[in-house]
């Protein structure tokens, strides 16, 4: 039996029995003290249970309001989830599902950890990490990695976990102090995080440490030192960090490479170099094949230029496209943007801020054949620096709080950003408000489908988690 409320009865479910079924019985997770999230009353609820990413599902049954939840002929399986639909009348509003979990005979009972809400809805949590500004949040292993940031004076060493599957806020190890770092996966069979560059005190961060839910490893290495620089993951698990400066150093056209061999990590220089230095770049992967190249764009140059002309980036032959070849340029030169990868392969470039220091509201996007276009206007209301963009699992983009300008209050403001596929357009439409304004906070994708808010502000304060429609999360 479980004993949580979801609006209807006290739940029970999945009760099996017969030689090829055993017992899963999942905790239900509900919004802390969050009238508007909390799904209830509710007409009826629809349990399922398929194997994670398929159609079809093994077992379905319906509840009405009242009635126990209880369902049996669960088959045993390693990559199982379960999904919980809430509906008034015919509509449904309320969903939830578990990440992927095993059933098998010779294992206990598996209780998977569930968060059912409204859908569409920014719902308050129970967990509250430090109050991170400008730290990393970090998709690692089907959680939320929280790592730097500033919560007052200096910057937070503490590293955080949130494991969805149990609904726990963990602390990991102290990190070395510094800001603006970034991160990127590197390894593979699982793959850690590697934290990479940023400042320490009033010199870059001499060091990379390689991080997972265990254990925190820290390599020397002093020709990293710089900040505004990017790190991206290849399809091989090796890294590529390119760009960024030196603090009071002009940027870089160093391009490094990170890669595991065995359980240790190697750090070298690539003879191939920028063609023209940039910080405050994005560079972007171009899909998942192998050696699949990285978009290099914008930035500053040498004289605090936003430079246009983007660069590419080949991995397996760990060279630059020809630059009197590849000639695409943005339609407006910017730093310090999201550059985002599309379902169909484009690249959407959000916010950042012009040669004047202004913020960029023009959307463009990114494609082999096409180079720069323009692809509309960021709403009014939507912020254009210190936001966060979290691609969803149906390819939409959720972007949430920043600021309108340059010390401009944070915004509780979050937009859906759609690709229309027949015509190439750009839609941003408002969805729910964040329950707190937030700027330079942290916003992750769990494995359950959806997205963990944190930081942003000065104070402690609960964690958010948007709960995106079921479309794309079986």
């Amino acid at each position: 039996m479980v004993s949580a409320r979801a609006g209807l009865a006290a739940i029970a479910v999945l009760a099996g029995c017969a030689d090829d079924t055993t017992r899963a019985t999942p905790i239900i997770d509900l919004p802390v003290g969050d009238a508007d999230a909390t799904a209830s009353p509710l007409d009826e609820i629809t349990l399922t249970v398929a194997h994670a990413g398929s159609d079809r599902d093994l077992v379905s049954q319906t509840f009405k309001r009242g009635a126990p939840l209880a369902m049996g002929g669960v088959p045993f399986g390693d990559d199982l989830v379960i999904h919980m639909s809430g509906y008034i009348g015919s509509s449904n509003l309320a969903y939830g599902r578990t990440c992927a979990f095993a059933v098998a005979p010779d294992a206990a009972p598996p209780a998977p950890h569930l968060f059912f809400s409204r859908s569409v809805k920014f719902a308050s949590l129970g967990v509250a990490p430090l109050p991170r500004i400008g730290g990393l949040g970090i998709a690692y292993l089907g959680g939320a990695m929280f790592v730097g940031g500033s919560g007052g004076v200096n910057p937070e060493q503490t590293v955080e976990m949130f494991d969805p599957r149990t609904g726990a806020l963990t602390t990991v190890g102290p990190v070395s102090a510094r800001e603006r770092s970034v991160n990127a996966l590197v390894g593979t069979s699982p793959p850690r995080v590697a934290v990479i560059g940023g400042f320490a005190g009033t010199d870059g961060a001499k060091f990379i440490e390689v991080l997972d839910g265990q254990r925190i490893d820290r390599l020397d290495f002093t020709e990293m030192a710089r900040m505004d620089l990017t790190a991206t993951s290849l399809t091989d698990g090796r890294v590529i960090v390119i760009g960024g400066n030196a603090p009071g150093a002009p940027p870089s056209k160093d391009i490094d490479e990170i890669a595991q061999n065995g359980a240790a990590f190697e750090v070298r220089k690539l003879a191939a170099q920028l063609h023209t230095e940039r910080s405050g770049h994005s560079a972007t992967r171009l899909g998942e094949d192998v050696g699949a190249p990285v978009l290099i764009a914008g930035g500053i140059d040498a004289t605090g230029v936003p430079i246009a002309l983007a660069e590419l980036f080949k991995p397996l032959s760990a060279e630059l496209a020809d630059p009197t070849t590849f000639t695409p340029k943005m339609q407006v030169p910017r730093s310090g943007h999201v550059a985002t990868l599309m379902p169909d392969g484009s690249v959407l470039v959000i916010g950042g801020v012009d040669g004047n220091g202004q913020p960029v509201r023009t959307l463009e996007r990114f494609s082999v054949d096409a180079g720069f276009t323009l692809a509309g206007e960021l709403p009014v209301a939507a912020g254009g620096i210190d936001f966060a963009a979290t691609t969803l699992p149906d390819g939409r983009i959720l972007l949430t709080g920043g600021r309108l300008s340059l010390g401009a209050a944070p915004s509780d403001s979050a937009y859906i950003v759609r690709l229309n596929p027949a015509d190439g357009s750009v839609d941003v439409v408002a969805t729910d408000h964040l329950a707190i304004p937030r700027a330079g906070h942290q916003a992750v994708l769990l494995c359950d489908g959806t997205v963990m808010i944190s930081g942003g502000i000065g104070g402690q304060s609960a964690a958010e988690r948007y709960n995106p429609p079921p479309l794309g999360r079986r």
